[in-house]
């Protein structure tokens, strides 16, 4: 008989054992082989607690069998016997998995296992693998990373987070639920996208926008500088900021309220039940926001003779709640989908506006709330055909608004009335009772195919349509018709290809090109006429990006792109409320070039970082009086430079500081700013701060003072130097309107126990009560205080 030579090990080592009785010998020899002729096979899956493949895992099977997952975290085993088995799966920087599995003949065997980061520290000597984050860091994108859930104990949104960032800056008209403009390395507002796990944010409606979204919903903050990877698939001209939401595979409940100054109060409640016998889960995210704002503010408020007097009053009409419910449920891991989700929500916002958006008037009734209704269904597979994974994603929303100007009263900051209007409404002069119904629809097809080990193409589809009509009786009297019952609409599309390639693990190379198209129908009203437009635009963007690892803690990137970015439809269409609109915009566009160095070890970061921007057809807010508009006014060049460092001396300590500096001029000729003169040519832009950086200590302890703890600590402060309000070239600079010079200070305490299951924490924002502005010097709030409460059981 010809014995297998995989079955020779094993026959060597029965016939080596001595027994007395050959012919024993002899059957359990012939006993073995028999077993040993059922085979089957064992395949399967190697994934994180977040469902995230681990590339080059080991599996291991007793002494027959060792296999490793492919780059989608996959791996066969074939050729194993029937019977009991010991199966250990470990890979770098996660916890070892040991489980017992039974093989049948004739039924191969299909699993996945999921893996749970670990930290070992030997003789003051930690090893650890890369963190996702840290993998992203490192990787060819420009990209600062921020873990979240450290921070879910803690009362923050979004735009409070991610100010923390270096090269970042946030600033919000006015108080908790005013609108924020983020700016990336010298871009700003619009320029800036946001996302929801590569989604468009401004899809899902103004109740989640980036200023109120909890940080409990997500896991984790990317912010995008330069170049914008075509995974999110949006026309971002120069950064991006993508919110990864939380994905674990395992049962948990997340409760927690804050109670604070100006009579806040922000509840969450977030929790989600897996059957992992079926791989079946059901899930919730909801939160309520409410404050008043009525934080004290420095104003003017004129005499019975009408002159203007100094005065310090609390803001009087300027409330604001927001809202979610969000129910979804789907399956993961399965053959046919690594997950598949459908999610059903309810979000909202009811806001009273106070002022316009430069602080120069205040309203006392003037109201906006809308709702949305929105479906979504979400699905991935990161090996639908051999080396090719893919994701889509498809929703559809129904928001309905409505915006109430009818009083003829005139306003002080004191919520007195002053004066009788004969007619019109505090913003319109036709006063309005405006009812809007908006539909949207969204589709984001994405596409990786890896053909080869060290190359990746991926393609990504984002296809966007946008509907809305109004109806408002109270401007169609004034007008003699309504023409808000005329609808607007916006079609949008955008195709993303890049290809990115690894050369000997030194050089990674990521080309990308981009197509975007619009077509949009809309109108504007001027001087009483109305008056339709129709557009069209069709531009291509194109990308190259290096990424050079110089040594192992040592790496190098640089990235050039032309970029495009199409009005969306609030710049085309307005908001009915302070934006006018303007359906005549043109596309920005923008040669955007950034060059890099980062420092990496286990205690130390440091990064340095320029950027250089070109852009023209700059859309930019107009404001006066009463209105806003957008416009395309302003071609600018901008230049700066950015540093950062992180330090952990030790375990329970870190220290964050970062920097920025970025000069942002005009470049357009007098013909386009309509001056008579060229004295604006290279003039530094107005309003916007050119010299700003953020600093952070955080000692964080387990098992403070003895027991199954954990105690943090943290001072943060952001600084900002002081800026002209309008053109630095136009009258005497010692008379000029300046935003002056800011360094808020926040600080806080929390404690959690046991092993985080409840805590309480307790902050101070602003604690030396210092003046903050933002946007066109609205002035923002001074000293709070919160105490955050929550509960967390899984």
């Amino acid at each position: 008989m010809i014995v297998p030579v995989k079955y020779r090990n094993y026959i060597q080592a029965i016939t080596s054992i001595e027994y007395s009785n050959k012919y024993v010998c002899l059957f359990v020899f012939m006993l073995s082989f028999c077993g040993f002729a059922q085979e089957t096979s064992l395949s399967g899956k190697v994934v994180d607690i977040d469902g995230t493949p681990l590339a080059g895992a080991h599996i291991s099977i007793e002494a027959f069998k060792k296999s490793a997952t492919d780059l989608s975290g996959n791996f066969k085993m074939t050729g194993l016997p029937v019977g009991n088995h010991s199966v250990k799966i470990s890979f770098l920087g996660y916890k070892s998995l040991h489980k017992k599995i039974v093989l049948e003949k004739g039924s191969p065997l299909k699993l996945t296992f999921i893996m749970q980061e670990e930290t070992a520290t030997l003789d003051d000597v930690t090893i650890t693998g890369k963190s996702k984050e840290q993998k992203l860091r490192e990787s060819v994108a420009s990209v600062a990373v921020l873990n979240t859930k450290e921070l879910y104990t803690q009362n923050n949104n979004t735009s409070d987070v991610i100010k923390q960032i270096s090269g970042v800056n946030v600033r919000q008209t006015g108080g908790f639920g005013s609108s924020a403009e983020v700016f990336i390395n010298g871009m700003s507002g619009k320029q800036v996208k946001f996302f929801l796990d590569g989604v468009p944010l401004s899809y899902y409606g103004s109740g989640l926008g980036l200023n109120v979204i909890p940080v409990n919903l997500m896991e984790q903050i990317e912010v995008y500088k330069g170049v914008v990877p075509v995974d999110l698939g949006a026309d971002a001209l120069g950064g991006g900021i993508n919110i990864i939401p939380r994905k674990s595979y395992s049962d948990y409940l997340d409760i927690s309220y804050s109670l604070g100054s100006f009579n806040t109060h922000k509840a969450n409640i977030n929790g989600q039940y897996v059957n992992p016998k079926n791989n079946t889960l059901l899930g919730i995210n909801s939160f309520y926001n409410h404050s008043d704002n009525n934080y004290k503010v420095d104003v003017e408020i004129p005499d019975e003779f009408g002159n203007p007097n100094p005065a310090t009053v609390k803001r009087f009409h300027d409330k604001f709640s927001n809202y979610l419910l969000s129910l979804y449920t789907g399956v993961y891991n399965k053959s046919y989908a690594d997950r598949l989700f459908i999610s059903v929500r309810y979000s909202g916002l009811d806001d009273e506006v106070q002022h316009n958006a430069i602080m120069a008037q205040p309203y006392g009734e003037v109201t906006y709330d809308e709702n949305t209704l929105g479906f979504s269904v979400t699905y991935e597979k990161r090996e639908v055909v051999p080396n090719t994974g893919i994701k889509w994603y498809g929703g559809v929303n129904k928001t309905k608004g409505h915006f109430k100007d009818i009083s003829l009263n005139a306003y002080t900051w004191d919520g007195k009335v002053y004066d009788t209007r004969p007619s019109g409404g505090e913003i319109s002069s036709s006063r309005n009772l405006l009812d809007l119904t908006s539909k949207n629809a969204v589709s984001r097809l994405n596409i990786k195919y890896a053909p080869w080990e060290n190359g990746k193409f991926t393609l990504n589809i984002f296809t966007s349509w946008f509907h809305r009509t109004g109806k408002d009786p109270l401007a169609a009297e004034f007008y003699g018709e309504d023409y808000y019952a005329n609808p607007t609409e916006l079609f949008k599309n955008a195709v993303g290809l890049a290809y990115e390639h690894t050369f000997k693990d030194k050089i990674t190379s990521y080309t990308a090109v981009k197509h975007f198209m619009l077509d949009a129908e809309g109108y504007a009203i001027e001087n009483l006429n109305f008056l339709p437009n129709k557009q069209s635009a069709s531009n291509f963007g194109v990308s190259q990006s290096f990424k050079y690892q110089i040594a192992e803690n040592i790496l190098a990137k640089a990235s050039y792109e032309y970029a495009t970015r199409l009005p969306d439809e609030f710049e085309l269409f307005g908001d009915f409320t302070l934006v006018r609109p303007n359906p005549f915009l043109r596309p920005e566009q923008s040669h955007n070039a950034n060059l890099g160095i980062q420092w990496n070890t286990a205690k130390l970061k440091l990064g340095l970082h320029t950027f250089y921007r070109l852009t023209d057809n700059v859309i930019w807010l107009k404001t006066s009086q009463f209105f806003a508009q957008y416009q395309n006014l302003l071609k600018s060049l901008t230049k700066g430079v950015e540093a950062e460092l992180a330090y952990q001396p030790y375990d329970f300590l870190n220290l964050k500081l970062n920097a920025t500096y970025q000069d942002l001029r005009n470049r357009s000729p007098k013909n386009i700013t309509g001056a008579v003169d060229n004295r604006y040519f290279n003039a530094r832009l107005p309003n916007i701060p050119y010299l700003f950086g953020n600093a952070e200590i955080r000692y964080q302890k387990e098992e403070f003072l003895g027991g199954k703890n954990k105690f943090s600590a943290w001072w943060a402060s952001n600084y900002v130097h002081e800026y002209f309000l309008f053109w630095d070239v136009d009258g005497n600079k010692d008379f000029k309107n300046v935003i002056p010079s800011q360094f808020i200070q926040n600080v806080g305490v929390s404690y959690a126990f046991p092993k985080n299951k409840f805590s309480v924490s307790l902050e101070a924002t602003n604690v030396f009560d210092e003046k903050a502005f933002d946007n066109f010097s609205v002035q923002r709030p001074g000293r709070a205080f919160y105490i955050t409460l929550r509960t967390f059981l899984k």
